[in-house]
This record gives C-alpha cells, structure tokens and sequence, in this order.
C-alpha cells in the first residue's frame, strides 16, 4: 500500500439475520463507483500536511492498518460471536437404577394371645331314681306264674296305652326277661309265655302281687292246648276219646278227670268244638278228644 494510493477495504460484518458489506477507502480518487448507499464505518483520518506524513516511516503505516485490520474483523466476531456452528445440547435419557430389594430382619413368630380358660359349667345332675320297691321280687331269668284272678293282658310296652298283645290266663307259667319298671301306678315285668309271645305284664299295685316267683308243681292253666303240651282232664266226669274229630267218629275211649295226656296234633275244628289228637303216657290211649266248650275247658295245659 503507497501514500496517496487509493485503498479500497470490503468485509463483511455479522449481524442477527445476514452480513454486510462495508466498504473503507482511502482519501483521494476513486477509480470505482461505490453504491450510493453504502456508508463507510470508519472514515479516513483529515489529510495531514505532508509534512507530518513524511514523519511517519512506511513500516510504521503497514503496523496501523493492519490493527485497523484486526479491529474491523474482531469488533463484529465478538458482537455476533463465533462462525462456528454451536453445539447440539443432548439430553440425558435418566436411567432408574436397578431395584434392590431391602433385606427384611427375621421377625419373631407372632406370640398368640393367651386363651382365657373358661369358667367350669355346672353339669346338672338329674335327680336320683325312685327306688322301686317290691314285696316279692321277680328274678331276672327265672319261671314265674301268673296268679291274678281272670289272667293279665300282655302289652308291647310297660304303659297301660300301650296296644294288648295277648292274653296269660290265671296260673300260667312264664319267664321273666326285664323289670321292674315303674308307670302309671303299676309295677311292669317284661316277660315270654313259652309260645312265642313276648312282653311287659303288670305285676302289681305294690299292694299285692299278681305274678309270683313260687312256681311249684305244675298245674293246670286256663288256655287252649298247643302241640307238645301236657294236658290234664278237668271235665267233672269222663272226655270220650275218639278215632276222628268230630261227634260222628268212634268212641276210643273215655277218660277221667285228672288223666294226663300228651298233645300230638291239632286243633280241628268240627261239630262247634276243636279236637286235639291226645296220646296217654303208657300209649294205650290215643285218639281225638274236644278241648271244651266256652267257659269251661275239659283239657287244660300242666304248666
């Protein structure tokens, strides 16, 4: 660069949207137009007398426009900042941190709570059993007769409601199974006839006794005749044996009051009676003979 030549700057500053060109130059002709609108920033210094130019040594002048230099392209940089392209912030993704489970302390097993013992509860006691009492006890097990004028009802149970099974005429034999049992006013003894009926008799009020445990020698009893039976006359006279039953059959024989036999067959019904087909203990006697009319029985059982 000469004194007195003509010099000519262009840069571009930086501004927020785009950059301008600026032009410096020089005092003294342009050789160049310059656009009627560009304003130079820095103006040039007045012309100085020569005399103060030739002051100033040329190595001098090259140090001063190279600082002008250096102010023009450093004034907008540090205004506009850097031409490099700022960096892309990254964002940090948060990363949880792996789940850890927290160690639990054993805990002691949980102590239950006492049980509140229970206040012992009085048991009622039921009141004793009456005593009952018999003037002439039966045994368990044992024969008994029945001693009652006109017999006693066998019932299925010890209660006077309870439905009559049977009837035990006045002497007969029985066995005793269960008893005593105390109802409705009456002592009652479980008890089997020896013909297959079983139940409960009344023995009594407790004032006398119907069944007796004296048994004694056999005796006549007041009820129909069964198979295997001994059987005793008690017609007041002589019972005509005969061959059939029936009052057609032929007389076999006759026997008399207090004879014993043996049943061996029966009844039959003929003629208004039931025969039986007696047999005597020697067997010379045998043939078919009529138990009795109502009211009156002409071959009573031995029990």
């Amino acid at each position: 660069m000469g004194t007195g030549s003509k010099t000519e700057i262009l840069f571009r500053s930086c501004t927020r949207h785009a950059c301008k060109k600026r032009k410096f130059e020089s005092p003294g002709n342009c050789t160049q137009s310059v656009p009627s609108n560009a304003q130079p920033i820095l103006a040039a210094p007045p012309t100085q007398p020569s005399s103060d130019r030739d002051q100033t040594s040329p190595a001098g002048k090259f140090t001063l426009g190279l600082l002008a230099m250096a102010l023009l392209w450093v004034g907008p940089i540090l205004a506009c900042g850097s031409f490099q392209p700022r960096p892309t912030p990254t964002r940090e993704i948060p990363v949880s941190a792996p789940h850890v489970e927290t160690p639990v302390p054993d805990q002691p097993p949980p102590t239950a709570a006492p049980t509140a013992t229970p206040s012992p509860t009085e048991t009622p006691v039921p009141p004793p059993t009456p005593t009952i009492v018999v003037r002439n006890p039966l045994t368990i097990g044992e024969p008994a007769r029945i001693t009652v004028v006109g017999g006693l009802n066998v019932r299925e149970q010890p209660t006077v409601t309870s439905p009559a099974v049977t009837l035990l005429a006045q002497g007969k034999r029985i066995t005793v199974l269960e008893g005593p049992v105390s109802s409705d006013g009456y002592i009652w003894w479980k008890v089997d006839d020896n013909q297959g009926t079983v139940g409960w008799v009344a023995g009594g009020q407790g004032l006398e006794d119907w069944i007796s445990p004296q048994v004694g020698d056999a005796r006549p009893v007041d009820r129909p005749p069964a198979i295997g039976d001994q059987v005793i006359v008690t017609l007041n006279g002589e019972l005509t044996v005969r061959a059939l039953p029936g009052v057609s059959g032929s007389v076999v024989a006759r026997a008399r009051t207090n004879e014993t036999f043996t049943v061996v067959a029966g009844p039959q019904a003929a003629d208004g009676y039931f025969w039986y087909q007696i047999r005597s203990d020697d067997g010379q006697v045998e043939g078919w003979a009529a138990d009795g009319t109502e009211g009156e029985r002409w071959l009573s059982p031995l029990e």
